[in-house]
């Protein structure tokens, strides 16, 4: 199906990364609100509009469908016929859900596209899955990454955790999952979860985890 949300999905990140990640890596790099500007014209880029309506999209992936509306309400509450600014709008999300979202707005001063790097550890004798994350970016503190995760059963290709958010705030976490019956293949930034570029700490391209999850992933992306 053309139309449907994974292709949509896939053709919205294609995008991204073939015009906007290429900003990012260029001389013109500029965070998605730039401190200062020549003219108006300064703003109309791949950065401020693409990269900016992914951070949009991660609120709603941080928050959850029903938070973001309700920051939506909120929001619109507050501020409709006004003119505002992107704090007004991470005040309102924040505020709406009850959460702290200030290391969040790092995201609108930082340049360039971070990097998560991600390694995995299976402890078979205890059913414990760990995956490690790490993050790298222009920003001088850590920012708030959402992971989305899900993790594949190995042997029977069913998937035993679905889809869970990782917020990745600190430079390096490990996050764990208990119970497992057996050894799995990690599906990770689902949905493209944060516009960011995602490589294993091997620094090698595991072909066949690859394989197993474009036969078996329930994730469309």
């Amino acid at each position: 199906d053309m139309g449907s949300k994974p292709v949509n999905r896939i053709e919205n990140v294609s995008s991204l990364r073939g015009r906007q990640f290429a900003e990012d890596a260029g001389p013109m790099s500029h965070p998605i609100r730039p401190e200062s500007y020549i003219s108006m014209d300064n703003f109309y880029t791949a950065t401020v509009y693409t990269k900016g309506a992914e951070i949009i999209r991660m609120y709603n992936t941080i928050l959850s469908e029903a938070g973001f509306r309700k920051g939506m309400d909120l929001y619109f509450e507050r501020h409709d016929g006004d003119a505002v600014t992107c704090d007004d709008f991470r005040a309102a999300m924040a505020d709406a859900n009850g959460v702290d979202l200030d290391q969040f707005g790092l995201w609108y001063s930082t340049n360039g596209t971070p990097t998560v790097t991600y390694s995995t550890e299976y402890d078979g004798e205890n059913g414990v899955f760990k995956i490690t994350l790490s993050q790298s970016s222009n920003s001088d503190k850590p920012l708030f990454i959402p992971v989305s995760v899900g993790l594949i059963d190995k042997a029977t290709g069913d998937e035993v955790v679905p889809t869970k958010v990782l917020e990745l705030k600190e430079e390096t976490q490990t996050f764990e999952f208990e119970n497992l019956k057996g050894d799995v293949v990690p599906s990770i930034l689902r949905q493209f979860s944060a516009p960011v570029k995602l490589v294993s700490s091997s620094g090698e391209v595991d072909e066949e985890s690859l394989k197993f999850l474009a036969a078996r992933d329930t994730d469309g992306f």
